[in-house]
């Protein structure tokens, strides 16, 4: 489960996505300037998509941390959505055996951010039917074979990562 949260409007102030890798936090701002940010994934596998209060707080205290003058901003919205997770934690970018079905999936927590670069590696990989030099460690037989991207392991499982 991942949560996600709208402030609400203000003035121009961010225009790109900013992210804290080791603090698992992501904001951005939206056409109507509303602040549109989130953190970490809950320390449990859930279906809820309600989140919980402990994530809550982290994702507060790395927004003030990063941002001190968004304390005095409300929150609007707030809600969950549950992630779709490989084994790995990795993204996969291949084709199936089936022919003519292709994957572009197992993004985990930042995969909207990584939707350019994933949607031009995913058509090339359907028009040239063979990977994007980018994304050829992304393929599905990677389960099968054991060469896994992520060595933690720490895919779906929240309580790794």
């Amino acid at each position: 489960m991942l949560q996600a949260f709208v402030s609400e409007g203000i003035k121009p102030l961010i225009d790109h996505v900013v992210t804290f890798g080791a603090g698992h936090f992501y904001i951005s701002q939206s056409d109507k300037g509303g602040l549109v940010f989130g953190g970490n994934i809950d320390g449990y596998n859930s279906y809820a998509q309600r989140g919980n209060l402990p994530v809550i707080e982290e994702v507060m205290e790395e927004a003030i941390a990063m941002f001190p003058g968004l304390g005095r901003l409300r929150v609007l919205r707030h809600w969950g959505g549950v992630m779709d997770m490989s084994m790995d934690g990795s993204p996969i970018i291949d084709k199936t055996p089936i022919d003519g079905l292709y994957l572009n999936c197992g993004w985990c927590i930042g995969g909207f951010k990584a939707t350019p670069a994933s949607g031009w590696c995913f058509s090339h990989l359907i028009a040239e039917d063979k990977p994007h030099p980018a994304a050829a460690a992304m393929r599905l037989d990677r389960f099968a074979s054991g060469r896994l991207i992520n060595e933690s392991g720490g895919g779906n499982q929240p309580n790794h990562h």
